[in-house]
């Protein structure tokens, strides 16, 4: 039988090697099965001190956040945790008495369950209050996320676009071409206030060819355009504007007429569920960096 001895100290506070093998035991016991069927001692060997240093980093992080609790005032009422256990019960659709079972089923007893649901709730609390201010992803975020995921399957149809240049002399002066830029600027406010673009297309665009039928550039396929162009179309969805765009003719303001249905979901039915999963990958990010900080602060020695 292995002495126990003290292997970590957080603050005020010791963590001792055998309440982190109490915790880590299901996962050594799922190892010791693994390597039982082959593996070998070494494998067992060095995935153990893993398990153990994972399980001890993850309990110096609980200590932590419990001393932030204690100084902040923070507590969790017995109700919280019950209230807790039987929505999770509820979420497997099932009653508290056939949760329990389950559980038990696992090895894992409700005195047992409650503490550690205690003890989540609680990091919970503390975490939501020192990182929620710091967890922000805008809309622009989110569409940029969007844009990622489905730009290469949009890519495999065809779109109908149009545009408006300005052109760019050959080897203008960057005066000039700041001056047409502005141009371009002013061309953009004229749609986004509410002109048509057709008719701002007719009146001012430098493209002969487009201009005089609204400045349709017809239908499409990807790379059948200057990369600029192409690239801004993908990440467009019908009627929104994108630009001024520079390619070698000038400055370009592109409007997507219509895409090729295919079965992707536009981002205004899937933006709120992009921006919640943005927003806990940033409180996942922004938890590690706080943690960090704490340690930082924190007198911890590692005896591991």
């Amino acid at each position: 039988m292995p002495v126990d001895r003290i292997i970590a100290v957080v603050g005020s506070e010791i963590i001792l090697l055998s309440e982190v093998r109490e915790r880590a035991e299901p996962r050594l016991e799922e190892l010791r099965k693994a390597a039982a069927q082959g593996g070998g001692e070494l494998m067992l060997e060095q995935r153990s001190s893993k398990i153990i240093a994972e399980t001890l980093d993850q309990m110096i992080d609980e200590r932590l956040v419990t001393q932030q609790a204690r100084a902040m005032k923070i507590t969790v009422e017995t109700a919280e945790v019950e209230t807790a256990i039987a929505n999770m019960a509820a979420e497997n659709g099932v009653d508290l008495q056939t949760f329990e079972q389950a559980l038990e089923a696992r090895g894992k007893d409700m005195t047992t369950y409650r503490s550690e649901m205690r003890r989540d709730l609680l990091m919970f609390k503390v975490l939501n209050l020192r990182i929620r201010g710091r967890v922000k992803v805008s809309e622009d975020e989110a569409r940029q996320y969007y844009n990622d995921q489905v730009r290469d399957v949009r890519a495999t149809g065809t779109f109908e676009g149009a545009h408006i240049l300005v052109r760019v002399p050959e080897g203008a002066r960057p005066s000039e071409v700041a001056k047409l830029r502005r141009r371009a600027e002013e061309l953009l406010a004229r749609v986004e206030g509410g002109e048509e673009f057709a008719e701002v297309a007719e009146q001012e665009s430098e493209d002969s060819v487009t201009g005089s039928r609204g400045g349709s550039l017809g239908k499409l396929k990807t790379g059948e355009l200057p990369k600029a162009l192409d690239r801004a179309f993908l990440d467009l969805e019908d009627g929104e504007l994108a630009g001024p765009l520079r390619t070698s003719a000038g400055f370009h303001i592109i409007k997507l007429i219509e895409r090729q249905a295919l079965g992707v979901q536009p981002f205004s039915e899937v933006k709120n569920r992009i921006v919640g999963q943005l927003m806990q990958e940033e409180m996942v990010r922004q938890q590690k960096i706080w943690l960090k900080e704490l340690r930082l602060r924190t007198f911890v020695d590692i005896r591991l």
